[in-house]
């Protein structure tokens, strides 16, 4: 397989896809996106997702690649200040929620084709996360 090097992530030092994924509060996987190809961010796969057209995600949590979205975000430490308790506190209950989803998500990536490097030709890869999908959410209904 040739390089790709629009699909490469310098922070995985590999080539990859972007994925997201929701899931219900008790941790159950409800919709996974298409894949966008190469190094995007968390906002960028969103966007190209349309999840959110037509909601309002203020309620929903998210990591801290969603900051700007709309969604729920974790509370940043600024440079020049110590963070407040209630600030400390809400970051806390903040990730006891979001713990669900990464586990969810970890359950998800528990098939082998997503966990490790995609060995195919890239260009199969759609195809590939689509049947996983699909496999993942019939041997869970």
């Amino acid at each position: 397989m040739a390089f790709r090097p629009e699909l490469f992530s310098g922070k995985h030092r590999t080539t990859g896809h972007t994925v997201q994924v929701g899931c219900t509060p008790d941790g159950r996987l409800r919709w996974v996106s298409d894949p966008i190809p190469g190094s995007r961010n968390d906002i960028v796969g969103l966007k190209a997702s349309h999840i959110l057209d037509g909601r309002d995600p203020g309620t929903w949590p998210g990591d801290k690649g969603y900051i700007g979205s709309g969604i729920l975000t974790l509370i940043r430490k600024p440079r020049n200040r110590e963070q407040p308790d209630w600030e400390i506190d809400f970051n806390r209950q903040h990730n006891s929620i979001r713990v669900v989803v990464e586990r969810a998500i970890a359950q998800f990536k528990t098939w082998r084709v997503l966990h490790t490097d995609y060995r195919r030709p890239i260009n199969t890869f759609t195809d590939t996360i689509s049947a996983v999908i699909g496999l993942y959410f019939y041997t869970t209904e």
